[in-house]
C-alpha cells in the first residue's frame, strides 16, 4: 500500500482486539491487513523484521503471520519475496531479501517442494539420492538466510499430499509421495538441528484431516497451499516456534489443585472424597491427566501450585492411593487465601523466573481472568470442567515448544528440588560465608564439546535475567568460535551436597582489534545458582586464560533490558570500573574494564571438581 493511504495503528488496541476472543479468519485478514499497511511501528514496541519466503501464495500466511507477532508483543515489518523466488532471494547477496535484512526469515515450504517425480517402483537408493540432493539445497538456503547466525530461521514441516493413490500399497513404496514427504521431514529435522525452527504444518495437517487442509480449489485458483479456514490454527503453530527462535520458551506449569489435579475439593471431602483413579471415568482422566504431568516434568517442565487451600491439608491429596503426582514433583507450593496473582508473583520470584516463564492452568473461569487481566505476561490455559479435555487443552495452547531435549532439560526436575533443598537450608542459616561453605559445591570449566553445543545455544536463547547483552548465539555461531582458537569459550559445570545442576553457564569472550584487551562478548547463568559465587568462579579461570595468553586488559559491557538488572551491578561488584572506550558496544550499553592479573585473589566457595 503506498505511504499516502498507510494507516497508523494503536498497538494496545489492537492486541486487545486480538486477545478479546478465539481467532477468526476475519479477524486475521482485517487485523492483518492493518498490521502489515501501518505507515510505522507504534513506538516503544520491540519491532521484528520479518521475511517471507515459499514456493506458493504467501499473503494470507503473512496476514496470519502480523497478528502472531502482536500476539507475542513485537511489531512485525514484514518483507514478502516474490512468488516462488525461494532460492533465488535466499542464494543471490544483493537480492531485495538481504537488503531488508531481517531477523527473522518464514521459509514457507508444500509437500509438492518435497515430493521428486520418480517412478513408483524406484528403489530406496534412489530415492535416498534425490532426498540428499534437497537436503544438501536447503542446507546452502539455511546457510545464506542465517547471514552468519544474525537471522532466525522458521520452516515449514510439510504436510503429505492428500491423494491416496493405491492406498497401503503406497507405504511400501519408497518412491510413494507419501514416504518421500515423511522421509525428507526427518531428514530436514536432523540436519537443521540448531539451525531452524519448525512450525508442524505435517501435525497441523493431521489435527484437521488431509482431506480438509489442502484445498485444491484454493491451489489451483490463486497457487494457496492450504485451506485459509486453519489460519487460526496456524497463528498458534507459528507462535511456538517464534518463541522458541526467540528465547520466549515457557518453562513452568503452575496449577490449581482442587477440580484440577483431583475431582472434588480436599478441604472439604478429604483425601477419601477426592475423585482421583479407577472407579470412574472422571477420576480415571484426572489419573491420566497426572501421568501428563508427569511426563512433562520428566522433560524439562516445572511444575508448581496456586491454589487457595490450607498448605497443609492441600498436601494430603497427594497421599491418596492413586496418585501419580506427590509434593516433591512441585519446585513451588504456593497455598494461601490471598489472590492467585499475588501467588504467582510469589512463584516467579520463588524460582527465579520472569511471569511470562509461567504458564497458569485451573478449572475456575474467574480465577483464569483475574490473572489474565492482572498479570498478562502469564499464559493462562483455563481448564473447564472436563478432566477427559485437560490434556487436548494444554497441547492446543503450544505454549511448551521445544525444538529438542538436553541432558540438562531432562535433569531440571531434579536440579530444581535440589535447589529448592539449598534455599531450605539458607532460610535456616545465619552466615552466608558458612551456607556456602556448607554447600560442598563442586564446579568444573571446559571448552565446550560437540556434545555441550545444543545445551550452550539453549542457555543463549533462553536465558534472560544473567544475561548481560542479550545477543543470542545460535548453534552455527557457537561452532564458529569453538573452530575460532582466538575465541575464549567456556562451559560451567556445578553440583552440590543435594544434587547435580548440570551445565549452568556460559562465557564467550573474544580478542580485541587492540591485541591487548580480551572482550567478554556474552555471559550467561542459569537461575537455578544465583548469588553462590559462581560468577567469581568463572572471572577468576577467565582471568587466568587472559593472563596465560598475554592480554593486558578484560573488557565487558552491560545493556540493561526488563529482565537483567539483576546482573547490573555485576562488573563492578567483580573489580571493574567504567571504560571510556565504547568500540562496537549499543549506544544504551555500559562498558567495564579491569586490568588482567591472576585470578587467584577472587574468592569462591566452589572448588574445582
Amino acid at each position: 500500500m503506498s505511504a499516502d493511504v498507510a494507516t497508523v495503528v494503536d498497538f494496545s488496541a489492537t492486541l486487545a482486539r486480538l486477545r478479546a476472543k478465539a481467532l477468526t479468519l476475519p479477524i486475521i485478514f482485517s487485523a492483518g491487513g492493518e498490521i502489515m499497511d501501518a505507515a510505522a511501528p507504534p513506538p516503544g514496541v520491540a519491532v521484528q523484521r520479518i521475511a517471507i519466503l515459499g514456493s506458493l501464495t504467501t499473503d494470507f500466511i503473512a496476514r496470519a503471520v502480523a497478528c502472531a507477532l502482536v500476539l507475542e508483543g513485537v511489531w512485525p515489518v514484514i518483507y514478502q519475496a516474490p512468488f516462488g523466488s525461494l532460492i533465488q532471494e535466499a542464494l543471490n547477496p544483493g537480492s531485495a531479501l538481504h537488503r531488508f535484512a531481517p531477523d527473522c526469515v518464514l521459509v514457507a515450504t508444500d509437500w509438492r517442494d518435497g515430493v521428486d517425480p520418480l517412478p513408483i517402483g524406484a528403489d530406496a537408493e534412489t530415492v535416498a539420492a534425490a532426498r540428499a540432493d534437497k537436503i544438501a539445497l536447503f542446507d546452502h538456503l539455511w546457510t545464506a538466510l542465517a547471514r552468519g547466525g544474525h537471522c532466525r530461521i522458521l520452516q515449514h514441516l510439510m504436510a503429505p499430499p492428500p491423494m491416496r493413490y493405491g492406498g497401503p500399497a503406497e507405504r511400501f513404496a519408497a518412491a510413494s509421495p507419501e514416504r518421500q514427504v515423511a522421509a525428507l521431514n526427518a531428514a530436514l529435522l536432523d540436519a537443521g538441528r540448531g539451525r531452524v525452527q519448525w512450525i508442524e504444518i505435517d501435525r497441523l495437517a493431521a489435527e484437521v484431516g488431509l482431506a480438509r487442509f489442502a484445498s485444491p480449489a484454493n491451489y489451483y485458483a490463486a497457487r494457496i497451499g492450504f485451506d485459509q479456514r486453519h489460519l487460526p490454527d496456524y497463528v498458534g503453530h507459528f507462535r511456538a516456534a517464534f518463541r522458541a527462535a526467540t528465547g520466549r520458551a515457557k518453562k513452568a506449569l503452575v496449577l490449581d489443585l482442587d477440580n484440577t489435579l483431583w475431582g472434588g475439593v480436599i478441604g472439604d471431602d478429604g483425601v477419601g472424597g477426592i475423585t482421583l483413579g479407577p472407579g470412574s471415568p472422571a477420576g480415571e482422566a484426572f489419573a491420566d491427566w497426572q501421568d501428563y504431568l508427569l511426563a512433562l516434568r520428566a522433560r524439562g517442565i516445572v511444575l508448581a501450585v496456586c491454589s487457595k487451600n490450607d498448605p497443609e491439608i492441600a498436601a494430603t491429596g497427594f497421599t491418596h492411593a492413586a496418585t501419580r503426582l506427590r509434593r516433591e514433583d512441585f519446585a513451588a507450593f504456593e497455598c494461601s487465601w490471598e489472590n492467585k496473582a499475588d501467588g504467582l508473583k510469589r512463584i516467579a520470584k520463588a524460582l527465579n523466573l520472569g511471569l511470562d516463564s509461567l504458564v497458569f492452568l485451573d478449572d475456575n473461569p474467574a480465577e483464569c481472568d483475574l490473572v489474565a487481566s492482572t498479570l498478562p505476561e502469564v499464559a493462562v490455559v483455563p481448564l473447564g470442567d472436563d478432566p477427559g479435555k485437560f490434556i487436548e487443552k494444554l497441547d492446543a495452547a503450544r505454549w511448551l515448544y521445544l525444538e529438542s531435549y538436553t541432558a540438562e532439560d531432562l535433569a531440571r526436575a531434579e536440579a530444581y528440588a535440589a535447589r529448592e533443598a539449598a534455599a531450605a537450608e539458607a532460610r535456616g542459616a545465619t552466615d552466608l560465608g558458612s551456607y556456602l561453605e556448607g554447600l560442598a559445591m563442586r564446579g568444573r570449566i571446559w571448552r565446550p564439546e560437540e556434545g555441550d553445543i545444543a545445551r550452550v545455544a539453549q542457555l543463549e536463547q533462553k536465558t534472560n535475567q544473567f544475561n548481560l547483552t542479550t545477543r543470542r548465539f545460535s548453534e552455527a555461531e557457537i561452532r564458529a568460535f569453538l573452530a575460532d582458537e582466538a575465541a575464549i569459550v567456556l562451559a560451567f559445570h556445578l553440583r552440590d551436597k543435594f544434587g547435580d545442576h548440570g551445565l549452568v553457564s556460559t562465557l564467550i569472550a573474544l580478542p580485541a582489534e587492540d591485541g591487548e584487551t580480551l572482550h567478554i562478548a556474552s555471559w550467561l547463568m542459569s537461575c537455578r545458582v544465583f548469588s553462590r559465587t559462581a560468577e567469581e568462579f568463572i572471572l577468576r579461570h577467565l582471568l587466568d586464560l587472559a593472563a596465560a595468553r598475554g592480554f593486558a586488559r578484560l573488557r565487558g559491557e552491560y545493556r540493561p533490558t526488563a529482565k537483567n538488572g539483576v546482573v547490573a551491578d555485576l562488573y563492578p561488584r567483580l573489580g571493574f570500573s567504567e571504560s571510556a572506550v565504547t568500540g562496537e558496544a549499543p549506544p544504551d550499553a555500559m562498558v567495564w574494564e579491569r586490568r588482567v592479573a591472576s585470578g587467584a585473589a577472587i574468592v569462591s566457595a566452589i572448588t574445582p571438581a
